[in-house]
C-alpha cells in the first residue's frame, strides 16, 4: 500500500489508499433442514487521486500492477468529478473494542450444533415452518493518505436469525441475536417469537381506518430510511430535504431521541473511523424530537462548508463490493434512546390497533419528502389490549413529519434490528387499508 502511495503521490496533489479483507460463512436452514453452507473470502484495495479539484478512482483484488492502477485513476480525473476537499490528516483514532479472537476458532460444525439446538427448542413447541440463519466472520480495514494518515482495525461479528413462517405464506415472526462471537440465540426470545406466531394463527378482517400502530423494532427502518434521507448532506445541498431549515426546531415528539452512535462497541461493527479516515463521533440527529444534526461524508462537508461529521461509508442502496464504491454519507449505527413502558404494557395499552411486523414495499413512495406506503407482513391486529389475530393484505401510509409527531409509547429495551438497535415504538392515528 505505502509503495503504491508513493507511485501516486508523484503525479496528484493528493492520494488515499483504501484497503479491506473479510471472509465469513454463513449456514441457512429451510424448515429444519440445511440448505446451504457458504464460506467466502475478499479482498481489494482501492485508490483515490485528487488533481485541480477533481477526483479519479480504481480498484483492484491484487496489487500486482501498481503503476497500471495509478495509470486508472489518473484516466478517471477526465471525468470532471468534483474533488475539492482534502483527505485528512494523521491522528490517533478512538480505540474500540471490536475484536473478539475467539471467532478464529469457531467452526462451522460448532455453529450447526448451536442453531440445531435452537431449532430443536422451537420444534417442540409448535409445528409452523422455521427457517433459520448464521453466519460469522471478521473484516479488516486500513486506510492511508499522502496527509500522513495511517488507520486501520479489525472486527468480528456472529449473527443468527430464526422465522416461524405462517402456513400458505413467506409472512414470519423473527428473534435474532447479533455480537463479536459465537452466542446463542436466548430461549425467552424465542419464546416471545413462539407466543406472536401462535397468536396471529387466526385470521382476521378488519375495516381500513386511522388507528394506533405498534412498530417492532425490525420495522422501524422504513419509517428512519426517510429521516436518514432528510438529514443527508446531500439532500441538505441538493435543496431536496423538507427539513432542510429546521435546525433547533421541534420536528417530531418529544419522546424521541435518535443518535448515530458508532461508538456502541458491546455490539459488533462499531467504528473509529470512517471509509475515508475521518474520525467518527456520537451524533445526535433527534433530541427528544428537536432536530440537532445533519450528517455528511468529505465531499458534502466541502460542498456545505462544514466540518465533517465522519459518516462517508462505501455504501450503496443495493450493495456492492466494498472497494468498488464511492463513499457517500451514511449513518450506519442509529439507537433509538428507550421509553418506560414494556412491550407487554404497549400491547394493554391499545384499544385498536395493528402490530406490524414486516414490511413489503419500505422503499415505495417518496423517501426524501418522507412519504411511505408499507405492506404490513406479517400484521397483528389488538384489540382492547390483546392480539387477536393476524390481517392480511393490509397497508398503512402517511408521511414520517406527521406520524412521528404522535409517538405514545416507547418500549423500555433495546434490539438488534434491521438499520440499528431500536425500541418497539407505539404511533397514533396512522392510516390503514
Amino acid at each position: 500500500m505505502e509503495k503504491l502511495l508513493e507511485i501516486a503521490k508523484q503525479k496528484v496533489d493528493s492520494a488515499e489508499v483504501f484497503y479491506t479483507s473479510y471472509n465469513d460463512n454463513t449456514i441457512n436452514f429451510e424448515n429444519y433442514s440445511v440448505t446451504e453452507i457458504k464460506s467466502q473470502s475478499q479482498s481489494g484495495f482501492c485508490l483515490r487521486v485528487i488533481k485541480d479539484g477533481f477526483i479519479g478512482t480504481s480498484y483492484t483484488k491484487n496489487l500486482l500492477d501498481r503503476d497500471g492502477l495509478v495509470v486508472n485513476a489518473i484516466e478517471s480525473l477526465k471525468g470532471k468529478v468534483s474533488g475539492d476537499f482534502d483527505f485528512p490528516g494523521s491522528y490517533v483514532p478512538k480505540k474500540l473494542d471490536t475484536y473478539d479472537p475467539e471467532i478464529k476458532n469457531l467452526s462451522c460444525e460448532q455453529v450447526l450444533a448451536s442453531i440445531k439446538k435452537s431449532n430443536n427448542f422451537v420444534k417442540n413447541k409448535t409445528s409452523g415452518q422455521l427457517n433459520s440463519m448464521t453466519g460469522f466472520g471478521e473484516l479488516k480495514t486500513k486506510i492511508i493518505n499522502s496527509n500522513g494518515l495511517d488507520v486501520e482495525f479489525k472486527h468480528s461479528d456472529y449473527f443468527a436469525s430464526q422465522s416461524i413462517m405462517y402456513p400458505g405464506s413467506y409472512a414470519g415472526v423473527s428473534t435474532q441475536v447479533a455480537a463479536k462471537n459465537h452466542q446463542l440465540l436466548p430461549e425467552v426470545e424465542m419464546m416471545k417469537m413462539i407466543d406472536l406466531y401462535t397468536k396471529g394463527l387466526k385470521e382476521v378482517s378488519i375495516k381500513p381506518s386511522t388507528i394506533q400502530v405498534i412498530f417492532l423494532p425490525d420495522v422501524l427502518y422504513s419509517l428512519l430510511w426517510r429521516l436518514e434521507s432528510g438529514t443527508n448532506a446531500k439532500s441538505i445541498y441538493e435543496k431536496t430535504s423538507p427539513i432542510k431549515n429546521k435546525i433547533g426546531e421541534q420536528i417530531f415528539s418529544d419522546k424521541l431521541t435518535v443518535i448515530d452512535n458508532p461508538h456502541l462497541d458491546i455490539y459488533p461493527y462499531a467504528r473509529g473511523f470512517d471509509d475515508e479516515g475521518v474520525p467518527t463521533q456520537k451524533l445526535t440527529v433527534i433530541e427528544n424530537g428537536v432536530l440537532k444534526n445533519f450528517y455528511n461524508d468529505l465531499e458534502y462537508a466541502a460542498k456545505l462548508d462544514v466540518e465533517p461529521t465522519g459518516h462517508g461509508y462505501k455504501n450503496a442502496m443495493w450493495g456492492g463490493e466494498t472497494v468498488s464504491l464511492a463513499p457517500t454519507p451514511t449513518l450506519g449505527h442509529l439507537t433509538i434512546v428507550p421509553g418506560k413502558d414494556s412491550f407487554n404494557e404497549m400491547i394493554k395499552k391499545i384499544k385498536r390497533g395493528i402490530l406490524v411486523g414486516g414490511a413489503l414495499g419500505a422503499h415505495s413512495g417518496n423517501i426524501p419528502n418522507g412519504d411511505f406506503s408499507i405492506g404490513i407482513n406479517p400484521g397483528f391486529y389488538i384489540e382492547d389490549g390483546e392480539i387477536v389475530g393476524r390481517v392480511k393484505d393490509g397497508m398503512i401510509a402517511g408521511n414520517i413529519y406527521d406520524v412521528m409527531k404522535r409517538v405514545s409509547s416507547i418500549e423500555n429495551e433495546v434490539h438488534i434490528a434491521q438499520g440499528g438497535i431500536f425500541p418497539a415504538i407505539t404511533f397514533e392515528d396512522v392510516r390503514f387499508s
